[in-house]
This record gives C-alpha cells, structure tokens and sequence, in this order.
C-alpha cells in the first residue's frame, strides 16, 4: 500500500471571500507506517483528512492509493471520527460487524472476523453489551475494531482521543499503538495533540495554519517498544520541543479576493 497526496490545495467560499484552507500539500505514506499530521486549529487537518477519505474533493492535486487517484469513499480507507458514531440499537458485535454485512460477506466469515478485532481491541466479554453501556475509551475501540473488520489499506484517524479526559487518552494511545504492532495496519492519524503525536508517530508533517501548509516532516525514532515512560526521556522531549517550536508564530488567515 502507499498513499501519496500531491500539490492538494483546497478553498471554500466565504462572506468574506475564498478562505485557503490547505495549500500545496506533499505528503507520501507506505505499506505499514504510522504517521502523523500534526496542527492547530486553522492547519486544515480534518479537512486533509476528508479529502484523503473521499468525503471531500480537492481544489488542485490529488490523492492516489497505490497509483489510483480517490475520487470518493472506499473500503481501502478506514475512518474513524473523534466521536464515536456507533450505531446505538446494535450491540457491539453487530456494531463491529456492520460493515462486512453491507458488504455482503458470508455471516460465518463475519463472525469469526468480528471475534478476532473484538480480541484485538479487548473487548470480547461486551459483544453483547450496547454502546450506551461502554465507556467513552470503550467506545472508541469498538469504532477502531470496526473500521479494521473490514481491513483497509489504510486507517484514518480523526482526533481519536480528543473527546477523552487526559488519564483515558494515554491508556488509549498506548492501545492504538498495540494494536498497530499487532495488526501492521498503515495509519494516518490527526491530531492536535504534540506529545500524542511524537508517542504514535514514526513521521510527522508538521502543518503551519492559514492556510494549512506543511512546514516540517519529522522523522522519529524512539524505537518500536514504547511505554508511557518513554514520554519521560529526553529525546522525547527533544522532538516535542521541535513540533512545538514549528508550531509557534503561525501567520494570519490568508483570504483571496
């Protein structure tokens, strides 16, 4: 699998003229790794990821999955919102399961497919358990064992954790990058969060903010065996250091007349 985003601008129309929401995006993502794009609020990095899932059509470029351009939503490419859009009248299997239904695969196949994710994300005593009766962390790994039931190319995550209080995001984050090692599914996650994107990454794009454009690509290498102590060590903090200073001083909003 490789993911390639090539010159991708995007604008929107205003009141007050076209707002340039992203500009000139360059980004490349191979088979298995984990990557972060990193920004504030104004970096266009939901809507980066919208165009990536097909739910958005860019202004200029283009996206391809291993050489095909998106020209909309696919099974190639799993999305998971920040909220959790879990269907409530369906228990968690059923839930979990609801995408191989619609698409038609045999219900033993389904089955055992729903059981395996349902293991990967820990959940198999709650097959039977309703949305409502989960926790928000729990909610959020039934919605990731979802969109990997039906085994995309690539996972696209959309601020994930940002609706969790502090204690259950790191549980979550430690998961998510237990469940990547495990299942060596590519993901493309967005975040606002630094820390939780140097703790997943193995690359960031750091995105400047009116427009959205990428100032820095990252490499980080802190090793694949990591805990939440390693946010305690010291190139950890060397390269949230470099985000954080990336990040700072962001220009103005850019409208064009």
């Amino acid at each position: 699998m490789h993911l390639t985003i090539s010159n991708l601008s995007k604008e929107f129309f205003t009141k007050r003229g076209r707002l340039l929401a992203l500009q000139d995006i360059n980004m490349h993502i191979g088979e298995g790794e984990f990557v972060t794009a990193v920004g504030a609020s104004g970096s266009g990095k939901s809507t980066l990821l919208r165009i990536v899932a097909g739910l958005d059509a860019p202004s200029l470029g283009e996206v391809c999955v291993d050489g095909v351009p998106v020209i909309g939503p696919g099974a190639d490419r799993g999305l998971v919102f920040q909220r959790y859009s879990l269907y409530p009248w369906l228990n968690v299997a059923d839930n979990v399961g609801f995408g191989l239904k619609l698409q038609g695969v045999a219900k033993k196949i389904r089955q055992e497919t729903v059981s395996y994710y349902l293991e990967v994300v820990g959940l198999t005593n709650f097959a039977q358990a309703l949305p409502q009766e989960l926790s928000g962390g729990m909610r959020q790994r039934v919605a990731i064992a979802r969109a990997l039931a039906s085994k995309p190319k690539i996972l696209l995550l959309d601020e994930p954790f940002g609706a969790l209080d502090v204690q259950i995001r790191e549980v979550m984050q430690q998961f998510l990058l237990e469940v990547w090692q495990r299942t060596q599914t590519t993901i493309l996650l967005i975040t606002h969060d630094v820390e939780e994107a140097v703790f997943l990454s193995q690359r960031i794009y750091v995105l400047s903010s009116h427009p959205g454009t990428i100032k820095q690509e990252l490499m980080i290498n802190l090793g694949s065996d990591r805990t939440l102590e390693t946010k305690r060590h010291h190139d950890f903090q060397n390269y949230r250091d470099q985000v954080m200073e990336q990040l700072r001083h962001q220009p103005e909003e850019m409208l064009v007349a």
